[in-house]
């Protein structure tokens, strides 16, 4: 079974051209904008993107067909992979106190980058930040971060990867320049991500949901042939059909990689529905984000929250749990 892969340690990238050329003619031109914002769904190589582009930005050798390509080998390439470059930050969830990750960025974490914009460059050049994500600052973080990207210093530059750029701070979004990544073609992902055909069409376009599918299966098979089959029988049984999921149990990405699922189910579904029925599945849909956030917050065990789950779509189906 493949291994999903940090997008530090990522050199191949399919698609994005027209996003990719537009930081690369910067960087080469001289005109590179202080922040940016690298917007998109969940799995489309936002991250990839950013680490390829700070690569670039602190002077990798770029080496390839692809503006941005940078060899795995090449020494500011291994540091930014180690994070053990000095002019290289990279914001994110830390850890709590069970070694879990925190479900936002804090305010603390997010002084910590600008702290690191106040220290001179180390090698003379710019100094760059990844925030991956920043759907996921709190709002004190987002307001911290917000202080920098006002008053930015001189060489700064700030790659903000963005999940859903409606959530984010409109004095964030009006102070980045915004690069919007879309799903990837049926042919892209096929040269993006090896991986069969139920995968693919699941993965919607996405290599990093593809990777994610193919990495927390069981038994040598996907998970998402266990999605697959769980969703061709949940308009007829409703929750029924992921509980066989939620006894097989399994590692902790089970259950978002499966929500994500439903939830494109449901978007689908509710365009060929209406009345009480539409209802009920929109709530069904509120009720999984809730879940979502709940089983963030706790740890839930993922047999657990697939439970739970199941619970919710049976409501929705009109069905008694």
């Amino acid at each position: 079974m493949s291994e999903a892969q940090r997008p530090a340690d990522t050199y191949s990238f399919v698609g994005h051209e027209a996003a990719e050329a537009a930081i690369a003619d910067a960087l080469k031109g001289g005109r590179m904008h202080h922040a940016w914002l690298i917007a998109g769904p969940k799995g489309l190589g936002k991250a990839t993107l950013a680490f390829r582009a700070a690569r670039a930005a602190l002077g990798a050798r770029v080496t390839g067909p692809r503006p941005l390509d940078v060899a795995p080998d090449d020494p500011v390439a291994r540091r930014i992979a180690a994070n053990a470059h000095a002019d290289f930050f990279l914001l994110e969830r830390g850890l709590n106190e069970r070694g879990k990750l925190r479900r936002d960025i804090s305010a603390e974490d997010a002084r910590k980058a600008s702290g690191f914009f106040s220290l001179s460059s180390a090698e003379g050049g710019r100094r760059v930040v990844i925030v991956d994500a920043v759907d996921e600052l709190n709002r004190f973080g987002a307001n911290a971060l917000l202080k920098t990207l006002e008053e930015p210093p001189p060489q700064a530059l700030l790659f903000l990867v963005c999940h859903a750029p409606g959530a984010a701070l409109a004095t964030i979004r009006s102070r980045c320049r915004r690069l919007d990544l879309r799903p990837l073609g049926e042919e892209e992902m096929k040269r993006a991500v090896e991986a069969d055909s139920q995968t693919l069409q699941l993965a919607g376009g996405r290599p990093g949901r593809a990777r994610a599918l193919m990495a927390a299966g069981k038994g040598g098979a996907p998970l998402s042939h266990e999605i697959a089959l769980a969703l061709s029988r949940l308009e007829k049984e409703g929750g029924r059909a992921l509980l066989d999921m939620a006894v097989a149990r399994g590692g902790e990405d089970r259950l978002p990689l499966t929500l994500d699922a439903v939830e494109d189910w449901i978007r689908a579904h509710a365009t060929r529905i209406e009345g009480p029925q539409a209802v009920r599945w929109a709530s069904a849909y509120s009720e999984l984000e809730a879940l979502r956030a709940e089983a963030d917050d706790l740890d839930m065990d993922p047999a657990q929250g697939l439970a739970q789950a199941a619970l919710i779509l049976d409501r929705a189906a009109a069905r008694r749990a």
